[in-house]
């Protein structure tokens, strides 16, 4: 059982993680009200994980908390061809995917938003109101309400590589006469630099998909 006197014992968790054994019976847990995180392993991984925790449990600087910026591209996914707008040529690879795994044919690009915050943020919240046009909404009335919240925003040390942004309870919801509404909640977790699909929902004959990319400005 380690003692955790400075990091967020839940992040310091993810980060031994890695280091364990994996073996049937392994176990690595953490209680924030006790600062611990405690491990059921081979002595050599426990070793190995209390090396790693002299670099990781460190004190914090003052004011040493990154900026985080967070990009979100919100997609609406049709069968039907030619439904699909311009998008900037970064995206150009994560629609590849999309193509690739789901059963859409063309992706709507509705809008993207750019959230800055800060590591150990909470309750983090946006909302406004895009306008879509043909082909995937005809009709006068075709305004769209998007909004969404981010219980926590926190960053997980890396002994290698890039460090890991997570967000602990992200809700995105649209609300359109046209397309109807639509909702995903997820926690999820994204590499400094990375760009991923956090989830998809419904939305009538249509799909809503969100495309999130973190970056880490220290």
């Amino acid at each position: 059982m380690f003692e955790i006197k400075y990091r967020d014992p839940e992040s310091v968790r993810r980060a031994l993680v890695p280091l364990g054994s994996g073996f049937k019976g392994s176990a690595i847990a953490f209680s924030r009200e006790l600062k611990i995180v405690s491990v059921r392993d081979f002595p050599e991984n426990i070793a190995t994980m209390e090396d790693a925790l002299k670099r990781l449990d460190t004190p914090e600087a003052a004011q040493s908390r990154p900026d985080i910026e967070l990009r979100m591209h919100v997609f609406i996914a049709s069968s039907t061809e030619g439904a699909s707008n311009q998008y900037p040529s970064e995206l150009n690879e994560v629609i590849k995917q999309l193509q690739s795994s789901l059963s859409y044919k063309s992706y709507y690009l509705m809008t993207s938003l750019v959230q800055r915050t800060r590591e150990g943020a909470e309750q983090i919240a946006g909302e406004g109101i895009v306008e879509i046009g043909p082909p995937v909404a005809t009709s006068a009335d075709n305004n769209v309400q998007y909004k969404y919240r981010i219980n926590q925003v926190s960053l997980s040390p890396a002994l290698t590589g890039a460090s890991m942004v997570q967000l602990n309870g992200l809700n995105f919801q649209i609300r359109s006469n046209v397309l109807g509404i639509a909702q995903m909640q997820t926690s999820t977790g994204v590499r400094d630099g990375e760009r991923v699909v956090i989830g998809t929902a419904s939305l009538k004959d249509k799909g809503l998909i969100v495309v999130l990319s973190a970056r880490v400005i220290k």
